[in-house]
């Protein structure tokens, strides 16, 4: 996506805060789906989004300016989120597509879930060190024999039983 037209959908966002009919559900609705578009489904700025409340307790009730004060929270909450999103698009661009790809985060997960702590700093050492790829895949593929197969199957495993990696295996 273009950076210039993400901005403008994200300024147009802004702009509606002030609405005088202002819905802040479909507020966020419509704010969630331009920012999968823009940053993908798991972008941080989706869950802060998700977590504005307007809170409707009794306290608010009683105070005769808590409509205001929640509600404008909940719009100056927006508000940053989406000037966040836009200063990041201006520095950085938009961020890459990358298609049907495993998040670094489940092979993370995975490895420290099956090899023990000496094991993981072993593979986060050599990967630190400056070395050619193919002499890097070498000196992993040592490594992982030396913890036995049965470690490579278990990392494999953990990795293809992730319920986000089984959605994708089927799409």
């Amino acid at each position: 996506m273009n950076p210039q037209n993400a901005i403008k959908v994200l300024q147009d966002q802004i702009e509606k805060l002030g609405a005088k009919d202002f819905d802040l559900n479909a507020w966020k609705n419509f704010t969630i789906l331009l920012l999968e578009r823009i940053f993908g489904h798991k972008t941080q700025k989706v869950e802060a989004i998700q977590k504005i409340k307007y809170d409707q307790g009794s306290w608010v009730l009683r105070d005769e300016t808590g409509y205001t004060n929640s509600m404008e929270a909940c719009k100056k909450l927006g508000r940053e989120i989406l000037e966040e999103a836009i200063v990041e698009l201006e520095a950085f661009g938009a961020p890459e597509e990358t298609g049907n790809t495993i998040p670094f985060e489940i092979i993370l997960d995975a490895l420290q879930d099956e090899l023990t702590g000496s094991q993981f700093r072993e593979i986060k050492k050599a990967l630190e060190e400056e070395r050619q790829i193919k002499d890097l895949q070498k000196i992993l593929v040592t490594k992982l024999k030396g913890f036995g197969s049965e470690s490579v199957y278990a990392i494999v495993a953990n990795i293809l039983s992730n319920e986000e990696v089984i959605k994708n295996l089927h799409s």
